[in-house]
C-alpha cells in the first residue's frame, strides 16, 4: 500500500481517496447519483477501509447530511483509522452557500455530529469566493477551530485551477482540491507546480469523471431521473 503526507498537514494518506457524493443518496434537482442502498453504502465503507483506502472525502450538502452520517456509522468504532474530509458553506444545494465565520462553526458542529467525532481530519471550503477567503475573521475562526482540536487541518475545494492557485497565492492554504483527470488535465500547467514549491497538499476531483472513465459507462447507459449527469 502506497501512502503519502498531505502537504504539510501532518496527515498520511492512501495514494487514492473515497469520494462519498454518491453514497448521499437523493437530493432536490440534479444533484445525485441517483437512489442509493444504505446496506451497500456501509458495506462499501468498510470494504474500502480493509483495503487500506483512509481518505474519505464527503460534505455536509452531499446527501443533505446523509454521507456524513454513514461515514460516522461505518467509522464510529474505529475512527483511528480513517481521515475524514469534509466541506462546509454548502450545507444544502438548493440554499446558497454561507462563508460567514459563523455559519462555519455552525457547520463543523454539525458535521462532527453526523460524523460521530469530536475532530475534522480535514475542513474544506468548496469554491469560496476570494473575497470571502479575504475576510480575517473567517481565517481567524478557522485557526480557532483548530486550536481547540475540532479540526486538525483547512483547505480549499476549488471551482477550476485557477481558483486553487490564487487562494494558495494569496492565502497560504495547507490543502487545494481541484478537478483533475484524463480529460480535465489542466491543473498540470501551473497548479501542480505552484503546490510542490509551497509543499501544499493536493487533491485531484474527479479522477474518474464522474464515471465516464470507469468503463461502465456506454452511449446506451441511462441515467436516472435526477442524477447530475443529465446535466
Amino acid at each position: 500500500m502506497k501512502y503519502r503526507p498531505l502537504g504539510r498537514t501532518g496527515l498520511d494518506v492512501f495514494e487514492m481517496g473515497f469520494g462519498a457524493w454518491g453514497i448521499g443518496g437523493r437530493t432536490v434537482g440534479t444533484t445525485y447519483y441517483g437512489d442509493t442502498d444504505d446496506r451497500t453504502s456501509l458495506a462499501v465503507l468498510d470494504r474500502a477501509l480493509d483495503c487500506g483506502i483512509n481518505f474519505f472525502d464527503t460534505s455536509s450538502a452531499y446527501g443533505n447530511g446523509h454521507s456524513e452520517e454513514l461515514i460516522g456509522q461505518a467509522f464510529e468504532r474505529k475512527r483511528e483509522r480513517a481521515i475524514v474530509a469534509t466541506k462546509a458553506g454548502y450545507d444544502a444545494w438548493d440554499r446558497p452557500p454561507d462563508f460567514s465565520p459563523t455559519a462555519e462553526v455552525a457547520s463543523a458542529e454539525a458535521s462532527l455530529r453526523r460524523l460521530r467525532t469530536d475532530y475534522i481530519d480535514l475542513f474544506q471550503l468548496p469554491n469560496p469566493p476570494q473575497e470571502a477567503l479575504g475576510v480575517p475573521e473567517l481565517r481567524d475562526t478557522l485557526g480557532r477551530l483548530q486550536k481547540d482540536g475540532k479540526i486538525r487541518a483547512w483547505g480549499v475545494s476549488a471551482k477550476s485551477p485557477v481558483e486553487a492557485i490564487a487562494a494558495l497565492a494569496e492565502f497560504d492554504v495547507a490543502v487545494v482540491q481541484a478537478n483533475f483527470n484524463m480529460m480535465d488535465v489542466r491543473a498540470l500547467e501551473a497548479l501542480l507546480p505552484e503546490i510542490e514549491r509551497r509543499r501544499a497538499g493536493f487533491i485531484g476531483r474527479t479522477p474518474l469523471c464522474f464515471g465516464f472513465l470507469s468503463g461502465a459507462i456506454s452511449k446506451d447507459t441511462v441515467f436516472p431521473a435526477g442524477d447530475h449527469r443529465l446535466g
